[in-house]
């Protein structure tokens, strides 16, 4: 089983790849179904810095649609119509292939995948950038459009493909067709892999939302559907249930967070834990909700009358209403949280800061200031990519103590 995360506010838990589509987050890998991701242990502040080895000028951020995907040390991006592969720690360009990715880069090592503006699904040799296969996936685009890719994952040997056809499952081997599922225009968003595909998808009524879906992975049939409530993402799941946040807003009082177990095999919500009592939910909800199986860290918005935004953790099997075990004061809004090693957070101020910050102790490791818009900061192996305006830069990882 494997949880893809992806939020505005960055939910990259992994330490050995991250990816991002610039504006939210998500991490995979071709996997087996019970994978498992290993956290290191903390460092000491002395070892902890951000300032960048390197950095690349990409171009006006609102005239390029950079996809970009930290795989271990691998980053793989776009510039125009060029696909590129990257050395992170090196600073340096492997391979380019000539295509535009409209979607992140899955991989098992020895080979990518990707979609492309043509609505293609390319297969490339990973050391060399040699094309191995593409085939057209079951949404093309018309003249002078471009097709919009709303979910690529790899699990198990398969290679799942959320457009406006719905959700298709390619074998990664070949590019040919296992399974495909006929879906809205807005497709499927493939949050979870495993046995039981979790899927969100748009719902149209008198409100716009999403629900889950549960969805067998080897035929595509689906096993289950959650339309209560409004739920993008999950947090985080075990073998039998997940966790998800209800977005739904309100005029009244109630909570900044609403978080609700469901029932893995058959979507059933079994519990429901709120945090963080608030006059007006509409006006005073939580920006995002962060989870590494261990704590939820609630962000909240940057509150003008105290002049902070506060980030408030809270134990996974805390109760319901209770008071979180620590509490995160910054000068700005949080423009994203992303969990690295363990006991570690990357964290981006909506006014240019990147800080390291012991979650434990609360303490502040590094900090470093860059210019341009914050993006989602990609967590790889050895480095990290920042990314900001026009602008990606390395920076290397503290070594993890053992």
């Amino acid at each position: 089983m494997y949880t893809i995360r992806n939020k505005t506010v960055s939910r990259l838990v992994v330490t050995s790849m991250a990816v991002a589509l610039l504006a939210s987050p998500i991490s995979t890998i071709l996997s087996g179904s019970e994978h498992v991701a290993a956290a290191a242990s903390a460092v000491d502040k002395s070892s902890h810095n951000l300032k960048p080895i390197w950095t690349k000028t990409l171009g006006d951020p609102s005239r390029i649609d950079t996809q970009a995907t930290l795989i271990k040390n691998n980053l793989f991006y776009t510039v125009g119509k060029k696909y590129i592969a990257f050395d992170a720690l090196a600073g340096k360009t492997r391979w380019t292939y000539p295509a535009a990715a409209v979607s992140q880069t899955v991989t098992d090592g020895k080979s990518v995948w990707f979609t492309d503006a043509t609505g293609r699904l390319i297969k490339l040799n990973a050391a060399t950038g040699k094309l191995q296969w593409k085939v057209k996936t079951q949404s093309q685009p018309g003249k002078k459009e471009s097709y919009v890719n709303y979910s690529l994952h790899a699990a198990d040997g398969v290679i799942y493909v959320g457009d406006a056809y719905g959700l298709t499952a390619y074998y990664a081997s070949s590019g040919k067709v296992k399974w495909k599922l006929k879906g809205s225009d807005q497709g499927y968003k493939v949050l979870q892999t495993g046995k039981i595909l979790v899927v969100s998808t748009i719902i149209h009524g008198a409100l716009t939302t999403s629900g889950l879906q549960g969805i067998d992975a080897q035929n595509g049939k689906v096993k289950w559907t959650q339309t209560g409530g409004d739920h993008q993402d999950i947090l985080f799941s075990n073998d039998k249930s997940l966790y998800t946040r209800d977005v739904t807003e309100g005029i009244d009082a109630g909570f900044a967070a609403n978080i609700d177990e469901m029932n893995l095999n058959s979507g059933k919500i079994m519990a429901t834990r709120s945090y963080i009592p608030v006059d007006f939910v509409e006006d005073q909800s939580a920006s995002d909700v962060v989870s590494d199986g261990e704590y939820f860290y609630v962000i909240e918005k940057y509150d003008e009358t105290q002049n902070k935004a506060v980030v408030s953790r809270f134990p996974t099997d805390s109760r319901s209403k209770a008071e979180p075990d620590k509490t995160y004061a910054f000068e700005a809004g949080v423009a994203e949280w992303s969990l690295g090693d363990k006991g570690i957070a990357y964290v981006r101020l909506e006014n240019g800061k990147l800080l390291t910050i012991d979650t434990n102790s609360g303490r502040t490791l590094a900090s470093a200031q860059y210019k341009g818009t914050p993006l989602p900061t990609l967590i790889g192996q050895d480095v990290l990519v920042v990314q900001h305006g026009g602008q990606i830069s390395g920076v290397k990882k503290a070594a993890a103590s053992q």
